[in-house]
């Protein structure tokens, strides 16, 4: 069905979302079974993230929605509707806040309102594909510029852009690995 986004949760459960899917899968590592976890249409995932409390929350893609869902008992909720291309999603682990952002079909980065009360807040657009990004332990999102071979560090509280790397074809995504390194998907 085709993987596009990958989280382990709070409990341990690797995660895979599909956008083709339609659907969350849990990945069972030693034997290789997968199951649904989350169904079609509410599971549509692109991108998975885990909060600080271990809530969860996606982007789908097709849809334009961004899906959130605080504990497995809780209802999956509806943060924000009506941004299509909604992509990459990353919590700030140490604030609790919630950005995600267009790629591919819109190119804008959003502040989402885990209380669903007020509609997202845009910080920047038109960056050239700010996709696969990540929150540093400043709090600034780190994140590939799909269409411009380049990462970026987005202040999120401004929206300045600052390119911190370059020469890249397509870089698709960033990740911090447990010492503080950026990671580069190209």
């Amino acid at each position: 069905k085709g993987v596009h986004g990958l989280a382990v949760d709070a409990k341990g459960r690797l995660l895979a979302g599909s956008v083709v899917g339609n659907a969350i899968y849990e990945l069972d590592a030693a034997s290789g079974r997968a199951g649904v976890f989350i169904g079609p249409p509410q599971g549509q995932a692109d991108d998975i993230a885990v909060g600080p409390r271990g809530e969860l929350a996606w982007t789908s893609f097709m849809q334009g929605i961004v899906h959130y869902r605080e504990r497995d008992d809780a209802p999956v909720r509806t943060l924000a509707t009506g941004l299509p291309g909604i992509n990459s999603i990353a919590f700030d682990q140490a604030g609790g806040k919630l950005y995600a952002s267009q790629v591919f079909l819109g190119d804008a980065v959003w502040e989402i309102d885990r209380a669903g009360s007020a509609p997202p807040r845009l910080i920047a657009r038109d960056l050239g594909g700010f996709n696969g990004f990540e929150v540093g332990r400043d709090g600034a999102l780190y994140g590939p510029l799909w269409f411009k071979g380049q990462v970026a560090r987005l202040d999120p509280a401004n929206g300045a852009l600052r390119v911190i790397a370059s020469g890249f074809k397509i870089p698709a995504a960033v990740n911090f690995d447990s010492k503080g390194r950026l990671w580069v998907v190209d």
